[in-house]
């Protein structure tokens, strides 16, 4: 083999053992160096439970309908009911038993009106047979005494029946001229009195013959139609049972 051969052989054989030994190292290093770790996995909670089946909307069973005529002898009794326990209530009554302040409670249909000595006016709301309540006078209530005599009301005052006779020197209201529903003067009706006997106008122009139910006391037929009335003790009111009054004229001037 010529020189240059073997110079030539002999570096080739040396390149050949530095690549081997490069690629050896590498390999070798890589199997020398740790593999990364891998990160935990992620524990998983339970199964959700799934969600119950609601019941569905079905009508609850109901009893069979009322009965109409039960509910009408029902409401039928709670009126006569409201009626009795009123009646002791009803008519002509003296503040502080004073003959000169009288007052009055007439009836309005399942309320009453009361009147006091001094002309104000409120609803009476019953509360029992013998208890009514008066929302305008500021709620005061009123217990009726047991021989129906006596109102005892809530403020310390009380009402007691006035008496028919003696001692007053009252004599019989006279009713003649012109009278004011609920008070509006753009309304007018008008009493006629002939002793006793009445005759009445009201502000639509129907009559009514009518009569004085003792001294305080009014009794009227509207075409067949009874109203009883109240009159206030200085004869400038009448309270009527349909829950309406009427007032003098002289009222407003005063």
């Amino acid at each position: 083999m010529s020189p240059v051969r073997f110079v030539r052989a002999a570096l080739d054989g040396l390149l050949l053992g530095v690549v081997f030994f490069s690629v050896g190292s590498v390999v070798g290093m890589a199997q020398l160096m740790p593999a990364p770790p891998q990160a935990p996995s992620i524990p998983q909670g339970p199964p959700m439970p799934s969600m119950p089946t609601m019941p569905s909307d079905a009508p609850a069973p109901q009893g069979p309908p009322p009965d109409p005529s039960q509910q009408g002898q029902q409401q039928d009794q709670q009126r006569r009911n409201n009626q009795q326990g009123s009646a002791g209530f009803l008519g002509a009554w003296c503040a502080q038993g004073d003959p000169s302040k009288q007052a009055s409670i007439s009836s309005n249909g399942p309320m009453l009106n009361l009147t006091n000595e001094s002309g104000s006016t409120s609803i009476g709301n019953l509360q029992g047979n013998n208890q009514i309540s008066a929302p305008e006078w500021q709620f005061v209530t009123g217990m009726l005494s047991g021989d129906g005599r006596r109102i005892n009301w809530s403020n310390g005052t009380f009402w007691a029946r006035c008496s028919g006779g003696g001692g007053g020197g009252y004599r019989t209201p006279n009713l003649n001229g012109n009278w004011y529903p609920n008070g509006n003067r753009s309304l007018q009706c008008s009493i006629q009195q002939r002793k006793g006997n009445l005759t009445l106008q009201n502000e639509v122009g129907d009559r009514a013959t009518g009569s004085l139910n003792g001294k305080w006391g009014v009794t009227t037929n509207w075409q067949g139609t009874r109203i009883t009335g109240t009159i206030s003790r200085d004869g400038t009111r009448i309270d009527w049972s349909n829950g309406t009054y009427w007032i003098r004229y002289r009222l407003y001037g005063q």
